[in-house]
């Protein structure tokens, strides 16, 4: 007896689903990279329901609200300068702190003193370095790339000396002694005594990604 076309298709296996038959309250779309993409500001899929899409799609779905752990840092960084610093269990706002560092700050600088912490500081592209005593709570509160630093050497576990690099390290010593007075008369001295040494002083301090407001 013949076989009717409707029972060869009977007997075929089903079709995956296709995305638009899954439970998802949230509906997709890929652009011409193949890049997931959401029509609404939520991302409410639950762990399988990723899984499943990553097995049909052949690539990982990343949330739109995963943050790197940069930009976590970054925002931590961020509400301290708005919400304050906490200081022996008391809130104090963001300046008032950062003007009585500076006040001392004379007083600290590259001394060995029982907060302090060796501090490396290598030339990018060279072996030259020079070593400092410094005091975390004056660098972190001040600037990103070291609140970023000592937060992640804090979160590692990490003893001993802590390195990082700039692209002056000429000019170094000055940002350190800058950070820690707030001191701006020297600054303005030096950039009409000395252009490339300022130069040095500008780009140290865009790459330690500095605070400005509090100058």
């Amino acid at each position: 007896m013949a076989t009717t076309l409707s029972e060869v298709y009977s007997q075929l296996p089903s079709p995956p689903l296709s995305p638009a038959s899954l439970p998802l309250s949230t509906t997709f779309y890929c652009n011409e990279e193949a890049e997931l993409e959401y029509d609404d500001d939520e991302f409410d899929f639950t762990e399988k329901e990723v899984e499943y899409l990553e097995s049909i799609l052949g690539f990982p779905i990343d949330s739109p609200d995963e943050q790197s752990e940069e930009e976590i840092l970054r925002s931590k960084f961020m509400n301290i300068i708005e919400d304050g610093v906490e200081i022996n269990g008391e809130m104090v706002p963001y300046s008032y702190a950062i003007e009585k560092l500076h006040n001392i700050g004379n007083n600290v600088i590259n001394k060995k003193t029982k907060d302090a912490i060796p501090l490396r500081v290598y030339e990018v592209g060279t072996e030259k370095f020079q070593e400092f005593w410094v005091h975390p709570m004056f660098l972190s509160l001040q600037s990103f790339q070291f609140f970023k630093l000592f937060e992640e050497a804090k979160e590692n576990n990490e003893q001993g000396i802590i390195e990082i690099e700039v692209p002056y390290l000429d000019s170094f010593a000055y940002v350190l002694y800058w950070l820690y007075t707030g001191d701006n008369s020297k600054f303005l001295e030096i950039a009409k005594l000395d252009e490339s040494f300022c130069k040095g002083i500008m780009e140290n301090i865009k790459l330690l990604d500095v605070n400005l407001v509090a100058f």
